[in-house]
């Protein structure tokens, strides 16, 4: 498929998934009062569903790593456990929880690394372990503090698998609004950065030789990348696997070059997380959380990759 038509048809599966998002839910064909809740979760579905998968696409280019992505590297699981302290003390509305799920994913995502990091080479083994490691460490600390805090389980299954249906607030709306530019600043820095990118994932000793500040580079992904999904984790919770699977999708039709990877990861990850959403809240009465519905294409794309490379 020619470049051009790849375009048009990841920018028809992302308007016909915004038609799917919108008119398909229980009840049927939406009321005015309904309308108005689905169009913020459509920005809300579009917003984490891109982010997520830019994200994903930015940090296996950096750390050449066709494994990683923020939910496999535990990141999701640290914003989510910054985000539950907050709820826990009451201040869900405020603009600390965006902050604190940005510190909870870069102190995760910092951890990893160093954990990944023997003798100055990072492996694929060592990142995948380490993420494992940090992902069951913050969901149990989300679950112990959610428990402590006497907060509905329910709430707690959503801050750790993801879910759309965010009881929106004028204030949480204000603070929404804020935490999307922030978001789609940070997605435009990563892009900014798509040709170091395209350097670093052949060898970091390349990258150096062509003259690449490399540890520039590594610092201004991790944080920028921190910021994004804190903001995402702190209203959406953690959802997985999308921006592990949509990268590769990505490459499979576009190839290696990110200034294509990471626009093109941000159009399907938006338009598969809104399909998922749909799929989830209409397959069974009150909705799933959406990493049940991720994580049924999520994990065998995994398995395959994680053969592929061990």
């Amino acid at each position: 498929m020619r470049r051009g038509g790849a375009w048009v048809l990841l920018l028809g599966l992302l308007g016909v998934a915004c038609l799917v998002s919108l008119a398909v839910g229980p009840g049927g064909l939406p009321s005015r009062d309904v309308l108005q809740f689905r169009l913020l979760r459509l920005a809300l579905g579009i917003l984490a569903g891109g982010a997520l998968s830019l994200v994903g696409a930015s940090l296996q280019g950096l750390l050449r790593n066709p494994l990683v992505d923020p939910f496999t590297l535990g990141v999701s699981s640290g914003a989510a456990f910054g985000a539950s302290v907050v709820i826990a003390l009451g201040a869900a509305t405020s603009v600390v929880l965006p902050v604190a799920g940005f510190l909870g994913a870069l102190v995760t995502i910092l951890a990893v690394y160093t954990l990944a990091r023997v003798k100055g080479r990072v492996t694929v083994t060592g990142l995948v372990l380490a993420g494992v490691i940090m992902s069951f460490l913050f969901s149990s600390l989300v679950m112990l503090v959610m428990v402590l805090a006497r907060q509905p389980l329910g709430r707690a299954v959503y801050l750790l698998m993801g879910y759309l249906g965010v009881a929106f607030t004028r204030g949480s709306v204000l603070l929404f609004a804020g935490s999307s530019i922030v978001t789609l600043a940070g997605c435009g820095v990563l892009m900014a950065y798509a040709r170091d990118l395209d350097i670093m994932s052949s060898s970091e000793a390349t990258a150096q030789s062509l003259g690449v500040d490399t540890g520039r580079v590594t610092k201004v992904v991790f944080v920028v990348s921190s910021v994004i999904v804190g903001l995402v984790v702190s209203f959406t919770g953690a959802i997985s696997f999308v921006g592990l699977v949509v990268p590769h999708l990505v490459r499979l039709t576009f190839g290696p070059a990110h200034r294509r990877i990471l626009p093109g990861s941000f159009l399907l990850g938006a338009a598969l997380l809104l399909l998922a959403d749909t799929a989830a809240r209409n397959l069974v009465p009150g909705g799933l959380p959406l990493s049940v519905v991720t994580a049924l294409i999520g994990v065998p794309f995994f398995v395959y990759l994680l053969r592929r490379k061990l």
